[in-house]
């Protein structure tokens, strides 16, 4: 080929500018909706870890407390069951008395016993206490007892004129079974209509500091005039 391009210079000629497709204001424009975008984007995601974090912390929170067995290990255990147990032990450890009055067999002569409510075993509940002889319910654990009675009287009535007769009730504390006598804790009264007919009760109840090995009965002036319907005479206590 002949070269017809000739020039008398020692450079090589310049090269001619080329034009650049590069805007500013196009790249800035199209720069501003993407980090709006990626803002959006990363307040999503936090706001998406702090809701499972949140969810967590719940779960965990309301979850309840591992039941360990004798050896140390996770109990098998369901929670309807564990409220069963916990519910069990707590009422092996209430110490209570709740006894329902009997009609005695015969007349007694023992003057510890004169006069003395009897109980009935069968239907009686004794916690943390026992039943000494056929009246007295036995303190094993000192401390403050709320004591209760209520002692229901029946008249037979008569046929002459009588004025009314007030009956009474008292709750005797015994030191122990050693010691025959006895103090008043509690008395209580009422009264008969004419006649000594009709009913009467007495109710009764105060808080006492016992001893381990207190005794304690009711003692009315005369067993016959008792009311021994079942819910009609109780005694109990329990310790506070």
């Amino acid at each position: 080929m002949i070269n017809t391009y000739s020039t008398s210079s020692a450079y090589p000629p310049t090269v001619p500018p080329r034009h650049s497709k590069w805007d500013p204001e196009a790249s800035a424009s199209t720069r501003g909706p993407r980090r709006v975008w990626l803002w959006v984007l990363l307040v999503m995601i936090l706001y998406l870890l702090l809701s499972v974090a949140g969810f967590l912390y719940l779960y965990i929170d309301r979850m309840p407390p591992a039941v360990l067995n004798h050896e140390g290990k996770p109990s098998a255990l369901s929670s309807p069951e564990r409220r069963s147990e916990r519910r069990s032990e707590k009422a092996s450890h209430t110490t209570m008395a709740s006894m329902t009055v009997k009609r005695p067999p015969h007349q007694t002569t023992d003057k510890t016993q004169l006069g003395y409510l009897q109980w009935e075993m069968k239907h009686s509940t004794l916690r943390n206490m026992s039943y000494y002889h056929a009246s007295w319910v036995r303190v094993h654990q000192p401390g403050d007892y709320y004591v209760y009675a209520r002692v229901s009287f029946s008249g037979g009535g008569g046929g002459a004129a009588q004025p009314a007769r007030p009956l009474v009730s008292v709750i005797r504390v015994r030191h122990d079974q050693h010691h025959e006598t006895s103090e008043n804790a509690m008395k209580a009264y009422c009264t008969l209509g004419n006649h000594n007919a009709g009913l009467c009760t007495t109710s009764q109840g105060q808080l006492l500091q016992l001893q381990a090995g207190n005794l304690l009965g009711v003692w009315v002036e005369n067993t016959t005039w008792v009311d021994y319907e079942i819910g009609a005479t109780t005694f109990g206590m329990y310790k506070l």
